[in-house]
């Protein structure tokens, strides 16, 4: 069996496009409102934070079609958007395709990690450089046997700013999956042999994605649990809260400072 079940599927232009599904919900009397050029992609109930800020971030809804909600930065002159998503690959490109077509342009998704290296900490950062695809959606969008890299120029500008802010990244790796909860031994063992330094669910089908549609991608991880000698993980999600926090903050920063 090949996957996906159309082999070299990558190649093929879709019948079934993001326009005629944005068409249809037009037809209903439905609009977009606003379409930042910039979207943070966050996982983690960034929304219970966001609406207690209206001072900060204006919802916008419409643009949170699916799971999530979407709100707008105040003070970025609508230029910079933060989508509310659930976990996982298909979720997070499914938008992308719909607010692409729209007119977005870039995309940072940041969001917890586990971590393969006994040596790494809870509340570590690390800035994907590339992703090994152990999920399905990126098979769609790039063709097989190649790790999906994020945007060079906005990885770079972005690691930079992160430096900036105090936050020192790690540079690396990472393994993004569809069953986080089938990691194995033998799995950690194999990643660890490869330098692969986090797991996650997005970071590859949002890099292939992203080529394909010609947009402008990066990730940044939090580790909130790493693998130890016996493998068993050891999660602090009290720490890994508290640096995601500022990674979000210096990610809108960096966005909003953008020409």
């Amino acid at each position: 069996m090949t996957f996906p079940t159309v082999a070299d599927k990558y190649l093929d232009a879709s019948v079934y496009p993001p326009t005629v599904f944005l068409e249809a919900l037009l037809g209903t009397g439905w609009t977009a409102g606003v379409v930042p050029e910039s979207i943070v992609m966050t996982y983690a109930h960034m929304e219970l934070y966001l609406a207690t800020r209206p001072d900060l971030y204006t919802p916008n809804h419409m643009l949170g079609t699916g799971p999530g909600r979407f709100y707008i930065v105040n003070g970025t002159d609508d230029r910079v958007g933060i989508n509310c998503l659930g976990i996982g690959a298909p979720a997070a490109v499914a938008q992308m395709e719909l607010q692409v077509e729209l007119g977005a342009k870039r995309f940072i998704s940041i969001g917890l990690a586990g971590g393969f290296l006994p040596f790494m900490n809870p509340g570590d950062l690390i800035l994907a450089t590339d992703a090994v695809r152990d999920e399905g959606t990126s098979f769609h969008y790039l063709e097989p046997d190649v790790r999906a890299v994020p945007h060079a120029g906005l990885n770079d500008a972005y690691g930079s700013a992160l430096d900036a802010a105090g936050l020192k990244p790690v540079w690396g790796t990472t393994l993004t999956t569809d069953a986080p909860h089938r990691t194995t031994a033998r799995e950690i063992d194999k990643m660890r042999e490869d330098g692969v330094l986090t797991v996650e669910m997005e970071a590859s089908a949002i890099f292939a994605a992203g080529a394909a549609m010609g947009v402008e991608t990066a990730s940044a991880l939090v580790v909130d649990g790493v693998a130890g000698d016996d493998y068993a993980f050891r999660l602090d999600l009290a720490a890994a809260t508290a640096k995601l926090q500022a990674l979000f903050a210096a990610t809108v920063s960096f966005l909003g400072d953008l020409d």
